[in-house]
């Protein structure tokens, strides 16, 4: 979603889009957890001009479906996350006293704890999805679980223990002990 800042009037702009499976699987690409969409994922978001600043808040829902990190199912996850960000022109952005600049010249955000929620865009235009990107990938649960109770996978024969006990003898020894081991025989 793209918003030309002349669009912005004094009461604000609101808008509201849905990103379509493909594209919130697009942004979930580098994702190592397995992340996919189950389905479209709505977007709602205010913009208010104060000065060349624009204040954003938004908010979005995607649907998504994951393996379970400890049985493997599949495990369906309602996201829903807001966000608030400041977007600074890129001309105006400074931190203490000199721009900072990626390896292709273009203006980028700082570290500085007072500019956290501040981003820089340039021109009229501001694209919002990798702003939704980036705020989706820090909402990402690390460790999905299709319920907490779940027993998981037997590390010997990869039965499915909340389906049925395997029988395998899971005992893992302290390896503290592995050495007297030798002299019980």
């Amino acid at each position: 979603m793209r918003v030309n800042i002349d669009e912005i009037k004094d009461a604000g702009l609101d808008r509201a889009w849905d990103l379509t499976p493909v594209e919130v699987d697009e942004m979930l690409a580098g994702d190592k957890a397995g992340y996919r969409a189950a389905g479209q994922a709505p977007v709602q978001a205010r913009l208010e001009k104060v000065g060349r600043r624009v204040m954003l808040k938004a908010r979005a829902a995607p649907e998504l479906t994951a393996p379970c990190g400890r049985c493997l199912q599949p495990v369906r996850v309602t996201l829903t996350f807001e966000f608030s960000l400041t977007l600074v022109p890129a001309e105006e952005y400074e931190v203490a006293g000199e721009e900072q600049k990626d390896e292709e010249g273009h203006t980028v955000g700082s570290f500085a704890p007072e500019a956290v929620d501040e981003e820089t865009y340039t021109g009229k235009v501001i694209d919002l999805d990798p702003l939704v990107r980036e705020q989706l990938l820090l909402a990402l649960p690390g460790y999905p679980v299709c319920r907490e109770d779940c027993k998981g996978l037997c590390p010997k024969c990869g039965a499915n223990l909340n389906e049925r006990d395997c029988g395998c003898d899971r005992h893992v020894p302290d390896p503290r002990w592995a050495g007297l081991e030798k002299f019980k025989k």
